[in-house]
């Protein structure tokens, strides 16, 4: 097997890390490394034209060839890889409407998930809001 994709998400963040054990539920290729995005360094992500902020905005994957999908394309591009979600996928791509509400729920998401965790009493961002 060649390098693995890299998905990266905010590991500060409870909801998306609940949502990262469902995620490696789901690899059962182990074709993803899911790691936070604060174990590299700004240097790391720059060849990727990727920074610690872009990271915190949305979820960031890194394909086996350096192609990166950001927020919605890149829950896409996991999804992709496993049936029954290729056909969801596919779907989504084939009415563009579902692919615009997608993104939308999504932004929506990851701008409230700290409060998404707390609501959910997951543990919220350890950061302040005003730290980021």
């Amino acid at each position: 097997m060649g390098q693995q994709h890299r998905l990266l998400y905010d590991g500060d963040c409870g909801v998306c890390t609940r949502l990262i054990e469902t995620a490696r539920g789901l690899d059962t290729k182990r074709l993803f490394a899911l790691l936070p995005y604060q174990s590299f360094t700004e240097t790391e992500l720059a060849p990727f034209k990727l920074s610690h902020a872009a990271c915190h905005r949305k979820l960031q994957v890194i394909t086996d060839n350096g192609r990166v999908y950001g927020g919605a394309f890149g829950v896409n591009f996991f999804l992709w890889q496993y049936w029954p979600w290729k056909i969801f996928v596919a779907l989504i791509y084939a009415l563009p409407f579902l692919l615009l509400g997608e993104i939308a729920g999504y932004a929506l998401f990851a701008r409230y998930r700290r409060h998404i965790s707390q609501w959910l009493g997951l543990t919220a961002c350890a950061l302040p809001s005003k730290a980021r």
